[in-house]
């Protein structure tokens, strides 16, 4: 088997989407007029400014329950940064439409990415922003479900692979911070929360992908 599929530019995502605009799935024709959106306020922006300065655009990435909320806050405000996060909260409010579609659930998040970039992007010309997660925890999730899937099958990229390198159409960070917390701790601030998707379930209950996760989620 080929290895997890990761969207290399924000074309290939669209061309998935925009190949299941006429089955009437719900959240896929709201998905791509966000990205519209966010793409038109973007070039106006550009149209508009007098400076190419940009701010600092700082990831934070880990687990669920290392502290990445708490620390972005903390950080924002030292920084006088703004607090932004992946899935950007535009396309919250219909995440749930996509869980129970792999395919569709994996274009979700990669253009959750790209629409993240586009709002930020105008952001940066302002202040510095501090973001929960951002491409490296799409491309963990993928690989981590894929051996999940399919654990006699996934042929695994080895370290250094092209498969990792960065899509050359995604606004780059100056810095990722990579968290870690003891596995007790990480429960334990789990525990206090609702758990939704179902790549959530799995990463609270299954050892092999919460490894698999952590493994390929760092920088």
């Amino acid at each position: 088997m080929a290895p997890p599929t990761i969207y290399r530019n924000v074309e290939s995502v669209l061309n998935v989407l925009n190949s299941y605009k006429g089955d009437n799935t719900q959240g896929v024709n709201a998905l791509l007029q966000i990205y519209s959106n966010a793409l038109n306020i973007f070039k106006e922006n550009d149209k508009k400014s007098v400076t190419t300065k940009t701010h600092p655009f700082i990831i934070l990435e880990g687990l669920d329950g290392c502290g990445k909320s708490t620390t972005a806050k903390r950080l924002a405000k030292t920084m006088r940064a703004v607090q932004w996060c992946t899935p950007p909260e535009s396309i919250k409010h219909i995440r749930h439409l996509f869980d129970d579609h792999p395919q569709l659930r994996s274009a979700y998040y990669a253009l959750g990415n790209y629409i993240a970039a586009l709002e930020v992007s105008v952001l940066l010309k302002q202040q510095p922003v501090v973001m929960d997660r951002y491409w490296h925890s799409t491309a963990a999730f993928a690989i981590a479900q894929a051996v999940h899937d399919f654990p006699q099958e996934v042929d695994m990229p080895p370290e250094g692979d092209k498969f990792y390198e960065w899509p050359q159409d995604l606004l780059k960070p100056n810095a990722v911070l990579f968290l870690h917390v003891t596995e007790d701790v990480r429960l334990q601030r789990l525990s206090r929360r609702t758990v939704s998707t179902s790549q959530e379930k799995l990463l609270k209950s299954t050892t092999q992908f919460r490894d698999n996760l952590s493994k390929h989620d760092q920088p």
